[in-house]
């Protein structure tokens, strides 16, 4: 899967959010299993969404990485773990986020989801605008990091 793009939503009256269709699409018409993994992002007011298979592949990146009978790393652990929860997705892709979780970000109603390759992000739509870089930082950084945009 390569989610992109951004879309934007609003939450109903219940506390649910529809998954957009293109996100759907992606994973071929449906949510695989009916479940999606919902992180809390370690470093951005947002949260990261991943399809079951992904959210395997990430806990196993971290875990291998983390050794639980050290201190400090069972601390990070501790977090990582407080930090994500499954979710069922029903058939209408009308997701219901635990609300801890919308708080832990500010997401209130208007929000943005945005595509980041193997994950979907979900934004409050005031914070994403803040944190959304201008075409002129995004390309500087570009130029930057990846080094230079000729062949683009």
């Amino acid at each position: 899967m390569n989610f992109s793009s951004e879309k934007e939503a609003t939450f109903d009256e219940k506390g649910r959010v529809v998954l957009p269709a293109d996100y759907k699409n992606e994973m071929g018409g449906s949510v695989p299993g009916g479940q999606l993994a919902v992180e809390k992002d370690p470093y951005e007011k947002c949260l990261n969404i991943y399809t079951m298979e992904e959210w395997e592949k990430r806990i196993a990146q971290i875990t291998s990485k983390l050794n639980r009978d050290n201190r400090q790393q069972s601390r990070i652990l501790d977090m990582f773990y407080r930090n994500f929860k499954i979710i069922q997705v029903p058939e209408s892709c009308r997701m219901n986020i635990p609300n801890n979780f919308l708080e832990l970000v500010g997401i209130t109603k208007e929000v943005i989801f945005t595509g980041q390759g193997d994950r979907i992000r979900l934004w409050d739509a005031a914070e994403y605008n803040r944190y959304t870089l201008t075409w002129e930082d995004f390309g500087s950084s570009f130029d930057r990091i990846v080094g230079g945009n000729e062949g683009i």
